[in-house]
């Protein structure tokens, strides 16, 4: 088949299959649960997949590039979109751990044990805090200061942001409050990394600089955490929660909610261990069961292969032809 032609397909599939990111419609409810009673493992329920995906996998199922660098490109990036599908069938059933392993694979025990000491890390906050509403408007100005022209939208959700490229959409936590720092912070993770990339992968010759190369997004939130650090905002308690991340991610393999739970609280108060807690578990429906939804560990493992990158001698300002990975740098001048 035609390398354009798939290409561009990738990219209209991109637009139908909203990222793998499973949110519990019931994420408050049980969350008071938990509050009052620390060994209640939340019972997470999910909006239905919609029947677009079983029209979506049938065309992924069709699409077969050459065996040029290309091509080769593009049959990866089919198959994790297949994989990405799954996992958005698999919400709320026992296939989920599987599939996400699959998808993001899981962390290391050279990757966790360079994390352990950061969980030790002290802080104070004592910032002001900002609600959603304060926080959506310096995002809005922000923006429109960079002449973007994305809606900026607050919903019920575990992540404090995240945004959707396809649809041109910044979503907000609306039940959280957020400092100074934290609205810069993540002005600097998600505008200046996440939109940028995509912003200027849009001005390549082929789509999938903005679909996002094969295993792209372990570059794409390591990159976003190492410009954190670049400005200043990866503090010990930013630190300290992407250690979290990534150990409630082992843990929450072999263990259930409660177990994860309680062992973050000895590193971190009610609201963030539950979040942390909840982010590996969502996904599931029985969180008294093992398994985990495994993408969070890929924030402190994106930034050390950043590190590394940089280390020996790469270039950032390649990062930023589109949403690549590291290993995609030395390709740019075959494709």
């Amino acid at each position: 088949m035609d390398l354009i032609k798939i290409d561009r397909e990738l990219n209209h599939i991109n637009m139908l299959v909203k990222p793998a990111y499973p949110n519990p419609i019931n994420f408050e409810i049980e969350k008071d649960k938990v509050f009052r009673d620390k060994s209640y493992n939340p019972q997470f329920r999910y909006a239905p997949y919609k029947s677009t995906l079983i029209r979506v996998e049938k065309k992924l199922l069709k699409l077969k590039a050459d065996n040029s660098i290309f091509g080769r490109l593009l049959n990866q990036r089919v198959k994790e979109f297949l994989a990405q599908v799954n996992m958005i069938k698999s919400f709320g059933s026992n296939t989920l751990t599987a599939n996400s392993t699959k998808m993001f694979g899981k962390p290391n025990y050279e990757l966790i044990m360079r994390c352990a000491d950061l969980l030790k890390l002290d802080y104070e906050d004592t910032s002001i805090r900002h609600t959603t509403m304060s926080a959506i408007k310096k995002f809005v100005d922000i923006l429109r200061q960079y002449k973007l022209n994305y809606k900026v939208i607050e919903r019920e959700m575990i992540v404090n942001a995240n945004f959707d490229v396809a649809h041109k959409i910044l979503y907000i936590n609306k039940n959280k409050k957020f400092t100074d720092n934290e609205i810069k912070r993540l002005i600097i993770h998600e505008i200046d990394t996440h939109i940028a990339r995509s912003e200027y992968g849009k001005k390549q010759r082929y789509k999938l600089f903005v679909v996002g190369f094969p295993n792209y997004l372990i570059t794409e939130e390591g990159l976003a955490v190492y410009n954190e650090e670049r400005s200043g905002f990866l503090t010990n308690d930013i630190l300290k929660r992407y250690a979290g991340r990534m150990l409630a991610v082992d843990l929450a393999l072999n263990n259930s909610f409660s177990v994860v739970y309680n062992y973050l609280l000895e590193y971190f108060n009610n609201e963030e261990a539950f979040v942390l807690a909840s982010r590996v578990k969502r996904g599931l429906s029985d969180t008294s069961k093992p398994g985990a939804y495994t993408k969070d560990y890929f924030y402190l493992a994106g930034y050390y292969r950043i590190k590394d990158f940089v280390r020996n001698g790469g270039d950032l300002h390649k990062l930023y032809v589109g949403k690549i990975g590291t290993e995609h740098v030395e390709l740019l001048n075959y494709i």
